[in-house]
């Protein structure tokens, strides 16, 4: 019953045997612990930077390392490439491979591959047949289901099918998190084991209503068939698939994920534990890209008892290592996100403008409900004019938003997704809002390429679709130069991309109620809180500071 292949280990010495094994050992070990590159240095969390963002906690003692080498990574604009591509990953799982998935929305009616010549064939892609059809390969299915007061109309339904389907608990609605009410498990995670490999999906799209489209974004017949109550005309965002050594810390955040101590909220949602098996993964013959995991852990979550397994003061590398691109970029910064409505972080932006040729940032324009408008403008505003104090960088300063070709409906620009000088980007769950960086459970990645050609070739494709090009335009090839042709573009006010800036509305008094609610502060402030930005929390944990109110001296500590 041995592997033929396998026959000649047996026959070697026990000290030639020995040696192998070991030099195999370390040629997989050195994938998940190799030093970065000087250039690569200047992006990533130290792990003494990643330590203080967790007041001291040690990351890699709960088996997440500070970065891998040699991954392989492509980003999926938009559903319509995403969902196909998910689509055929979760195909290929057989007996023994599993699917874990966590997520803010997900609707098991979904159809990957909608295609309205054949509607019975597109319920053959729905979500619910496709793990049906799982279930019965013998593949385990693992889903996390964001449950708060706002997604419980989801998560039950929605876990209540999928485990009946299963005959198991392989869906939990999932309220550990900062709280029931303003706090959402807002990761949009796949990592799928298929065979020896082990692929991921991370970004900012869930698979739900209304968020397959194309990247012409022209409201077509099969975006229709996945709409539902969802009104949005049209839909952008962005998605990574990534496999190699990386794929292991992804791994091990959702089983530390789904083995929380913590109970759910509701108990007739028990999720059995399972036991920790490294994923297999296939690494790149060459360096490959260098990727670092990024996240958000409530700190004020871990003192209601989540997260002890994981992140027991909670985590903020997310907010960490923005600030850390943002302060080490160049020559520009490019930004897409849908908030931008997070004073402290944009005033952190508007610092670094003295240092850089360019910021571009495209956001979302399209109407709330009336009083949901009101906050939203009011805080966006609030944040973004930080970056106009400064008559002197105005023109260094460019903000647009997307429209379909009719020019009249605003694209929902809904990607989470930053770069730096074409050597650097972050792409994940969170943006550039309070809870995402203090308060959700948020999971992304920072990516650097020491030969500047992925970050590069993705921004290329990215600007293409904005733009209307091709990728391999030569207008953008240089991000400098292609930026007068975003400039144009907008100028016209016919195409794709438009000039944008928030409207200065009156802050109403119910404003702030909603800022807190869908903009929690998940960040523990007692006696010895000081703010994430200006102070280093690895040292400040082990200081003395003077309670002047109570004239007497506190020891900092949780």
């Amino acid at each position: 019953g041995i592997n033929a292949e396998y026959m000649g280990l047996l026959k070697m010495k026990a000290p030639h045997l020995f040696i192998l094994l070991f030099l195999l050992s370390y040629a997989h070990c050195s994938l998940r612990k190799e030093h970065s590159t000087p250039q690569c240095n200047n992006w990533f969390l130290t792990s003494e930077e990643i330590d203080s963002s967790r007041r001291g906690i040690p990351r890699e003692n709960v088996g997440i390392q500070v970065f891998t080498t040699r991954n392989a990574a492509n980003v999926l604009l938009d559903g319509q490439n995403f969902m196909a591509a998910l689509y055929d990953d979760l195909e290929q799982t057989n007996q023994g491979d599993y699917i874990h998935a966590s997520f803010m929305e997900e609707d098991v009616r979904i159809m990957l591959k909608p295609n309205a010549s054949d509607v019975e064939g597109s319920q053959y892609t729905s979500i619910y047949n496709i793990i049906g059809r799982a279930v019965k390969r013998g593949v385990k299915i693992r889903m996390l289901a964001n449950l708060n007061m706002i997604q419980i109309i989801h998560a039950i339904p929605y876990c209540f099918q999928l485990n009946a389907l299963c005959g198991y608990i392989c869906c939990g609605p999932d309220s550990r998190h900062n709280n029931i009410i303003n706090g959402n498990l807002h990761t949009k995670l796949w990592v799928i084991k298929h065979g020896k490999e082990t692929v991921v999906y991370n970004g900012g799209q869930d698979v739900a209503a209304g968020r397959w489209d194309t990247q012409s974004h022209n409201n077509s017949i099969e975006r229709q068939m996945n709409l539902d109550f969802f009104d949005h005309t049209a839909m952008h965002d962005a998605m990574l698939r990534i496999t190699g050594p990386a794929v292991v810390d992804y791994a091990r955040h959702f089983y530390l994920s789904w083995n929380d101590p913590y109970p759910s909220v509701f108990p007739i949602f028990f999720l059995p534990k399972f036991e920790w098996e490294e994923p297999p993964f296939i690494p790149t013959k060459n360096e490959g890209l260098q990727v670092q995991l990024l996240r958000t852990v409530s700190c004020k979550g871990s003192k209601e008892g989540y997260y002890q397994n994981h992140a027991p003061k909670g985590e903020y590398s997310s907010l960490e290592g923005f600030l850390k691109m943002i302060r080490n970029a160049k020559s520009y910064l490019y930004m897409e996100d849908q908030f931008f409505n997070y004073d402290e972080a944009m005033k952190e932006v508007a610092k670094v403008l003295p240092n850089i040729q360019a910021l571009i940032i495209v956001t979302d324009s399209h109407d709330h409900p009336a009083l949901l408008s009101d906050e939203r403008y009011y805080y966006q505003y609030k944040s973004m004019i930080q970056l106009y104090e400064n008559p002197a960088y105005k023109n260094k300063i460019h903000v647009f938003t997307l429209v379909r070709d009719d020019v009249t409906k605003p694209i929902y620009l809904h990607s989470k997704l930053f770069i730096a000088d074409d050597e650097f980007m972050i792409i994940g769950s969170f943006g550039v809002e309070r809870s995402g960086f203090t308060t959700d459970l948020e999971v992304g990645v920072g990516i650097c390429d020491t030969e500047s050609k992925f970050v590069a070739s993705m921004r290329r494709k990215i600007w293409a679709e904005h733009l209307l090009l091709n990728e391999n335009d030569v207008k953008l090839k240089d991000p400098l130069e292609a930026l007068s042709e975003w400039v144009k573009q907008a100028d016209s006010k016919t195409k794709r991309v438009q000039h944008y800036f928030p409207k200065n509305v009156q802050k109403s008094v119910i404003a702030p109620v909603f800022y807190e609610i869908y903009e929690a502060d998940g960040r523990c402030y007692d006696q010895c809180f000081l703010h994430l930005m200006n102070i280093n929390l690895h040292n400040f944990l082990t200081s003395r500071k003077k309670n002047k109110k109570k004239k007497k001296k506190v020891l900092c500590v949780d």
